[in-house]
This record gives structure tokens, sequence and C-alpha cells, in this order.
């Protein structure tokens, strides 16, 4: 029954023992002052979780994009922004169009959309902004500064003669306004660089006389010269493939918008979706696809995630909390401490600047499930306490004292199992490891300020003691089972002990995962965590499927310094080059991988074609280096916007773009390889090629995941298992520690191996916060029998004195943890709800290791003998 509860403002009565050693009694004089300034620190407490909150809605944005998770200073990265210095904008929104293609009606409603796509105009206050790099102003004026003195007004002396002194038009591509496949007229709208499709997509004849570079409808086809104009559209390769698929049932229209944050490129995925649906009509069916549009859909979908399954983890464990501890204190005390820590996490990843990624999209719940086990030890202490009948304001004190060392090492081994990702390559593994580390001490030292707080307002209530104190429950009986399966024969009344079994049984486990994370797959793909139906997996699949695929490749051809590329060798090496990419084959996933490449040979190749009347056969370089410069000087004249998109103003660098299916990214590296050695053996000497776009980011994605995996928790476990031993001071039992903790990643991992999961940016985590969340019982679960068999010499006694002073709390905890990490299954994307079934199952499995094959191996390495004291 409950207790006459003591003035809550009372000196703590509880005398402190001699026996104390000083953590505790650090422990207790801090519980005590906490209490002494309750008000001012609750005070500083909703302070700074109002400033998080602030900073959370001001500056909080999400980032999916390739570039979240790689290093700025990656090689691929750096590329990507030398390239977006010189070209612009290298990521495009594309809508495929599905229909008849080559009739007047699909063609005058393909007009309608190209023409109004043109028009879009918002307002964008990020326009211009480049995420990880600079605004597109401040990289013109960098390349103007840079190139003063070089970069040419006029074309190419070896062309004079043939231009006009103009250089390039006002588009040209030194200022950076265009880039990858550069076809067609600027757009109408402020925030739209240029719209391209089958309507203006360039079209390269000799007419009156000399070269025209127009768009291939502007002027509009008849009924009767339909079929003549599919006959040339398909058998152009340069449209096959890139506006247009093979069946030409499918054509797409290229929307280039100016650079912009991630949050209003959400604005303008959603204002195109609203535009196809104004267009969608019977034979006319319209879908949004293209890396924006993956990566919108990543972020709004994330951030769904993110409030479901903050909210539906709350909502179980508040109510395991309710079954436990039978009042509104103990219920909702540790969530709140959790959730601050959460807000308070999050606030710091806004100020810091760093965004809200495909991983760290799970911080808060993973924060709430962490950070409660520290408050349901200190409750539990605080309820026994109380039922002893200590005043409230002692029992506050002597849980404090008694668990403060315990939670403080648990939530140390924890945040050090996050904190080993910050010596990962990848930025958005590494935001992972530094804010959840962070996370895990905002959650711990609530836990010791906050907490305490709310129990001040404590009254009466004994938080449910009186719900399972007289009898033996499930809980109790499990245990024992536990603490039977590896108990002496003499205990237990059996004719021999199991204890062999259980150890045979880890073993054989250890024999089995082993070669098993030896052998485990990388996998990356963030369209395969959308569901099957999903919107945007369905356009990206289609886009796949008909029209070449949305995944680049982006070349950057430099010359040797002080040359350019307009020799012949260049570009007979550029086009074999070409070729060699295109007759990439990859049997076992798709074997038309690469659908298109555009490049400056296209130009030369064009123009060839058009001053011979625009004969097919003519479709390639001439055979004289004369050839080549008349073939650069009268594109140049005819369609300078066009070359600018191809090649820098003093043709010092060009840009061949190659368009691959989308695939996961494991499945390009040998595509990487073959481009890289044909780049060896076709290119001049002196001419270097520098390689980006999203196949070369997701491949630099996976080839450091093994090595972040193995580096990672190679540091955790090192790490974990130096603290265990200073913790129970004691080497050879914080050695043993570490094999009940070791067991159940190895367990998981046989696991994933079995059903078929692979490493990917989710799942590589699993081990080192898992071992992180495992060792949190064997430490409590240790600490006792540590301390017991110390005093009393008898190994049995003290691992029986372990569990009925620990194990209930560790089977809490762990359903606790459980149902924290399930719940994020509710979630939309499947990386979040695989990374929430496998942390779910290292949770089941870490405590199934600690009561039944943690007592067996003590009972393996121990042996009782005289106690120290009688």
């Amino acid at each position: 029954m409950s207790q006459p509860a003591a003035p809550e403002n009372a000196t703590p009565t509880l005398e402190i023992p001699p026996t104390i050693n000083g953590a505790e009694r650090f422990f207790r004089a801090w519980a005590t002052q906490v209490i002494r300034f309750r008000w001012l620190l609750l005070a500083l407490t909703l302070v700074s979780t109002g400033s998080a909150l602030y900073a959370i809605k001001m500056w909080l944005r999400v980032d999916n994009s390739t570039e979240a998770f790689l290093s700025s200073e990656d090689d691929s990265s750096v590329v990507l922004e030398e390239l977006r210095d010189s070209f612009g904008q290298d990521t495009l929104f594309q809508v495929l169009v599905e229909g008849d293609v080559f009739t007047l009606e699909y063609l005058g409603r393909l007009k309608k959309l190209h023409e109004e796509l043109e028009k879009l105009n918002m307002d964008v206050p990020s326009l211009g902004h480049r995420v990880g790099g600079k605004k597109r102003s401040e990289a013109n004026e960098a390349d103007k500064a840079g190139e003063a003195g070089q970069t040419q007004t006029t074309p190419n002396p070896d062309l004079a003669g043939f231009g006009d002194d103009e250089g390039w038009g006002d588009e040209g591509g030194a200022d950076g306004e265009h880039g990858e496949d550069g076809w067609g007229d600027e757009g109408g709208g402020s925030i739209v660089d240029e719209v391209t499709s089958l309507l203006n997509a360039r079209h390269t004849s000799w007419k009156n006389g000399g070269m025209d570079v127009s768009g291939l409808l502007d002027t509009w086809p008849t009924e009767a010269e339909l079929p003549a104009l599919k006959k040339q559209v398909l058998s152009d390769k340069t449209l096959l493939g890139n506006v247009i698929g093979k069946g030409a049932k499918h054509s797409v229209i290229v929307v280039r918008t100016d650079f912009m944050n991630e949050a209003d490129s959400g604005r303008v995925y959603l204002e195109l979706l609203e535009i196809i649906k104004k267009h969608e009509a019977p034979g006319f069916h319209l879908e949004v696809a293209g890396a924006p549009a993956l990566f919108v859909s990543l972020n709004q979908r994330m951030m769904e995630d993110l409030g479901l399954t903050f909210g539906v983890s709350n909502l179980l464990m508040l109510f395991i909390l309710w079954l436990m501890f039978r009042h509104p204190i103990g219920m909702l005390a540790p969530i709140a401490v959790c959730v601050q820590a959460a807000v308070m996490t999050m606030g710091v990843l806004a100020v810091s600047g760093r965004p809200i990624t495909m991983i760290t999209n799970v911080l808060p719940a993973f924060l709430v499930c962490v950070g409660v086990g520290d408050s349901i030890h200190v409750q539990s202490v605080y309820r026994d306490a109380r039922k002893r009948g200590m005043t409230n304001t002692d029992a506050i004190v002597y849980a404090i004292g008694s668990t403060g060392i315990p939670v403080l090492f648990t939530s140390l081994t924890t945040a050090i199992g996050l904190f080993s990702f910050r010596f990962a390559h990848l930025e958005a593994v590494q935001d992972m490891g530094v804010f959840g580390a962070f996370g895990v001490m905002a959650a711990l030292l609530n836990s010791v300020v906050l907490l305490p707080i709310a129990l001040t307002f404590n009254k009466k209530s004994l938080l449910g003691v009186s719900f399972s104190a007289h009898k033996r429950d499930w809980v109790d009986r499990m245990l024992g089972v536990c603490n039977d399966l590896s108990a002496p024969a003499s205990r237990t009344g059996r004719k021999h002990s199991t204890r062999r079994h259980v150890m045979v049984l880890g073993a054989l486990l250890a024999i089995v995962a082993i070669p098993a994370a030896a052998t485990m797959g990388v996998y990356h793909n963030p369209l395969q965590w959308f569901p099957d139906d999903d919107p945007t997996r369905l356009a990206i699949d289609h886009l796949d499927e008909h029209v070449g695929g949305m995944a680049t490749i982006a070349l950057l051809i430099e010359a040797p310094e002080g040359q350019n590329l307009k020799q012949r060798e260049t570009l007979v090496g550029m086009e074999k080059l070409e070729q060699h990419i295109l007759a990439y084959r990859d049997p076992e996933r798709s074997p038309d991988l690469i659908s298109n490449s555009t490049s400056l040979v296209d130009v030369v190749r064009e123009s060839w074609r058009a001053v011979h009347e625009n004969d097919p056969k003519q479709y390639r370089l001439p055979d004289e280096e004369r050839g080549v410069l008349d073939m650069l000087t009268l594109f140049e004249n005819a369609g300078p916007e066009q070359l600018s998109r191809l090649a820098t103003i003093d043709l010092s660098k060009s840009l061949m773009m190659v368009r691959a299916k989308w695939i996961d990214a494991w499945a390009y590296r040998p595509l990487v390889d073959h481009i890289n050695a044909g780049a060896a053996k076709f290119l001049p000497s002196g001419v270097t090629v520098k390689a980006t776009g999203t196949v070369y980011s997701t491949v630099a994605i996976v080839s450091t995941l093994l090595m972040d995996l193995l580096q990672s928790f190679g540091t955790a476990f090192i790490v974990i298992t130096i603290f265990m031993i200073f913790l129970l001071r004691d080497l050879k039992l914080g050695v043993i520690a570490m094999a009940p903790n070791l067991m159940p990643i190895l367990a998981v991992i046989a696991y994933m191996r079995a059903a078929g999961i692979p490493v990917d940016t989710n799942t590589l985590m699993v081990a080192s916060i898992g071992i992180g969340i495992a060792v949190d019982d064997t430490i409590h679960f240790l600490h006792q029998f540590k301390a017991h068999y110390t005093k009393h010499g008898d190994v049995d006694a003290a691992i029986g004195y372990s569990l009925s002073h620990t194990g209930r709390a560790m089977v809490s905890t762990s359903v606790i943890l459980f149902a924290g990490f399930i719940a994020l299954n509710v979630g939309y994307m499947g990386n979040v709800r695989s990374f929430g079934t496998l942390i779910s199952m290292t949770v089941t499995f870490a405590l199934f290791f600690d009561l039944i094959f943690c007592p067996a191996l003590l009972r393996t390495v121990y042996r009782s003998r005289k106690p120290v004291t009688a």
C-alpha cells in the first residue's frame, strides 16, 4: 500500500552509509541539487525545448539526394560542382507522355503541354541556390574572375571569318546556365531554364545554302508527312532513347529548372503534377519522373514516416509504461524525457545546417526507444525504495544514486555504438553517428534531471508496485526457466545439465553466421524503398522500360592545359569511347542498360550529314582536320546556344552525357570499370576525363558501405569492450561480457543472409547500433553478478541474484525497445520498415542471449570459491 509522503521540500533524511562509493555519493548529491533547484531547471528545459522547436521550424530541411550522402570532397562531388559551374543544372524533371506519338492529336496535345510548362512561373525564394555548392551567380562571378584574359569573346581564332563576333550568343555555356542534354530554347518562365521535347529537339539541316539548327517541329507537319517524320525520328540516334521511345508509344518532355533548394523543388514537383492533371486525356497518359521527382518524393514520404512512426512508437510505449507503472507520472515522465532529447537533437541538426536524410529520419523514434530504458531503470529502483518506506524525496535521491553509474555506462556504450559512424566516409552516416550520440547523451541528462523533477510531483503512488509484488508472474517463471537451462543437475533435479547444449548451440550459430556475414551483398536503390504501386516508382519504371532511363553518367572531358578539343584525333577518340559505352551489356540485370549518349561528336556528325544533303550515310566525322573545324564553325554560327550546352566557349571542356536505366548501385560497378577502361584506351594522351552523375555517385556510395560497416562496427566493438572492462574492473569478465552482445548481431546477420536482405545505407547501421543497445542489459546483469560473486564466491547464487534483481528490468526495457522499433513497420518506406524490423530482432536476440547464453558462459568460465568475507 502507499506510504505517507514526506514534505516535498524537506532535505533528504536517508543518511549515506560509509560503504557508498564516490560515484554513488556524487549522483546522490546531484539528485539533491536537482530537487532543490527543480523550478529553475524546469524553466531552462522549457526554454531550450522551445528554442529547439523554433530552430526546427525555421531551418530544418530534408535532403534525400545522392549528394547528401557523399562528402563534398568526394571525387564525384567535386566533379559535379565543376560540371555545374560550367554547364548549370544537371538534374531534370522528365514528363513521360504515353500515346500514339505520330498522330496530329497527340502532337497537338504535346504542344499545349510543352507551352504551359515553358510558362511555368512560381515564387521561388531559393532560386539560384545550389545545395552543397554556391549560387549560380556566385559561380558565374568566380568563373569570370578566374578566366579573365583567357576566355575568348569571339569564336576560336581558327574559326575566325566564318562567324560573327558575338561569341556564343546570350546564352553561352561559360556562364553556367545550361547543361546536360542541351537541346531546345530556353523556357519562358523565370524558374525554367528550358523545356525540351520532340517539338523543339535539335534538328540540324542544310537550308538555303547554309546550316540551319532549329526545333524538329518548328514547321508543323501535315497528316501526310507523319509517316516520313516517324521514320526520320526513329532512325535518329540522338532522339531515340532520349525524347522518344523505340515503339513510338512514348515521348518525354524534359524540364530543366534553375537551381533551388529541396523545399522549393518539392513545390515545383507538386505544380507539375497539377499541370499534367489538366492535360491528361484518353490516349495521352502523363507521369512525372526524373531525379528531382525521386528525391522530392523521398523527402515527402520520409517526413510523413517520421511523424507517423514517432507517434505510433510513443503510443505503444505509453501503453506498456502504463501497464508497468500504473500512474500518469510513471507513464508520461519517461516519454517526456526522450521526446525532449529528440527535439533537442533535431534542433541541433537544424542549427548546424545538416539536413534530414534517408538515414537520419529515424532519429526521433530511435532516440525515444533507446532513451526510455534509462528512465525505466531509475523508476524501477525509485518504486522499490518507496515500497520499502522511503519518503518521496529520499527515494528519488536513492534511485539516482544507485542507478547513476549503470545508466551512465549504458548511455555511453550506446553513444559509442552510434559515434563510431563519425568515422564513416558517407556524410549522411556520419550525421547519424554524431547527432544520434548527442541525442543519447541528452536523454541521459534528462534521465537524471527532468525525470527526478517529474517524480517530485508524485505524492502517494508506488507506481504500480502492488500490481506484481506478492506473486510470481510469467516474468518470474520465465527467468527461472532461463536460469535452469544452464544450472547444475543437482539444482534442477535433472540427470544432466544442459549447459553444454546451450554453449554448443551458441558456437553453431557463430559458425553459420560468420561465413554468412562475409558473403553479404551490398545494395543501394532508393526506388526499391517505395511500394510497388507508388506513382513515382511507377513513373520511373515506365521511363526505364520505354524511353531510356533516368540514371545519368556525366563525363567532363578536358583538353591539355592551353589546348582545346577541336582536333579530329580527340573527336575520334570521343567517338570510340561513346561506341565502347553503348556496346556495354549486362545480361544479368538489364541487357540494354545504356540507351543514349550526347556529346560534341554529335554536333560534328550532324553538321557533316547536313552539308551532304542529309544523307544518313554521312552521319560521321569528316576525314580531314579542316572538315572538323568547318563543321564546328558552321554549327556555332547557326546554333551558338546549342553548342554552349555541350562545350565551354574556348572548347577546353566538353560534356558527354550518357543515359542508363535505374538499377541498384552495386550493379553499376562493372559499367563504371568498363567506362574507365574505355577512356584510358581511346582518348589521346593528355586529354582527361572526370566522371560524375547519378551512376558514379551511387557507385561511390556502395563502394564505401562495406568499409564503413566494418570500420564502424570494429570501432564500436573495441571501445565498448574497453568500457566493459573498465566498468566491471575485471579483464576476464569484460571480455566475456562481449560474447552475448556479439551473438545477437551474428543472429541478425544470419537472418539477413537467409532472407536475402542486403547491406544498404540503413541496414549497415544495425550492427553498430545493435551492439550499443544490446550491451545495456548486459551491464546491469554483470554488474550485479560481479558484486555478489566477489562477496560470496558462489557462481550459481550470483547468477540467481542477478536475474532476480535485474531480470525484470531487462525484460521490461527489451519489451519497450521491441515495441518502439517494431512500430517503424507502419512506415511507408521500405528502408524504415527494414531498420525497425532488424533492430527489433536484435533487441529480442540480445535478451535471449543475456538470459540464456550469458549464465551458461559464466558457469563455464567461473568456478565457485570461498567468499571474500564470512
